[in-house]
């Protein structure tokens, strides 16, 4: 599907525009695939994003119930597996996803994934496992809420475009900010502030996200399966940490 644009009608039987007879389509082609397509497609990325949060959470269970630390075995600094996944992420990012490239974008999923685990686990030591079970289910859950939300519900109950970008404008200059007293600062009431921004901004992003896989916006990432599920992983990653957070600075409030 390259340079293409996918769109989905209830009667639609595939197929393209091009230009006139004989000549190259001029601009991206639309490919109008029909609800059985749609849905089986959802069915692919849900089921993808499944996987990854699994190949993320079972590692970091096992090291939390086994207390290893992994600095000892590995004395790199984590922020390093963490921009190695970013700049992965960001190639991801400049990657149309077409079937000649599906097996090297989901290359590219996993490495990054790969990555953003190895930084996780690092920290997995310092946190109980039962502690760690109750903050992936806790985010799993709303992460499933805000997508069901998104799927289901009518459009006026939804924020649209606008508002959804206004919000996540602020919301990341306002968690850059709170990142940055905290660096300085060393108050971890600043890195509190950055996580409860931080699922203010899921919270808007996570309905707008399934509204886009599922067609409610008309225009449908089809075929770029591995993109779509990576960002509903990076969602829950999010979501987890923060839950984590939030632990951190109960426990610093209540000794």
């Amino acid at each position: 599907m390259n340079n293409q644009n996918a769109r989905w009608a209830p009667y639609g039987l595939g197929g393209g525009r091009g230009g006139a007879e004989g000549q190259p389509p001029e601009g991206p082609e639309i490919i109008v695939i029909n609800e059985r397509e749609l849905r089986a497609f959802i069915y692919r990325v849900y089921l993808s994003t499944v996987g990854l949060c699994l190949l993320s959470a079972i590692p970091w269970i096992v090291l939390s119930a086994l207390v290893v630390n992994v600095y000892k075995d590995i004395p790199v600094p984590p922020f390093v597996w963490l921009l190695l996944s970013l700049i992965i992420l960001t190639v991801l990012s400049c990657i149309r996803q077409t079937p000649a490239l599906t097996l090297f974008c989901w290359g590219l999923v996993l490495g990054s994934l790969f990555f953003v685990t190895l930084y996780g686990s690092y920290y997995m030591h310092l946190v109980n496992v039962w502690v760690l079970l109750v903050a992936m289910v806790l985010a799993g859950a709303l992460l499933a809420l805000l997508h069901l939300y998104g799927a289901k519900s009518p459009d006026i109950l939804l924020p649209n475009l606008i508002c959804t970008c206004c919000v996540f404008l602020l919301a990341t200059i306002t968690m850059v900010v709170l990142l940055i007293l905290f660096l300085v600062i060393h108050d971890l009431r600043y890195m509190l502030g950055f996580a409860i921004v931080f699922v203010i901004l899921i919270i808007f992003m996570a309905p707008f996200q399934a509204r886009y896989i599922c067609g409610r916006l008309q225009q449908v990432p089809y075929g770029e399966t591995a993109s779509s599920a990576n960002g509903i992983y990076l969602h829950f990653v999010f979501l987890l940490c923060c839950m984590l957070i939030f632990v951190i600075y109960y426990r610093s409030v209540n000794k």
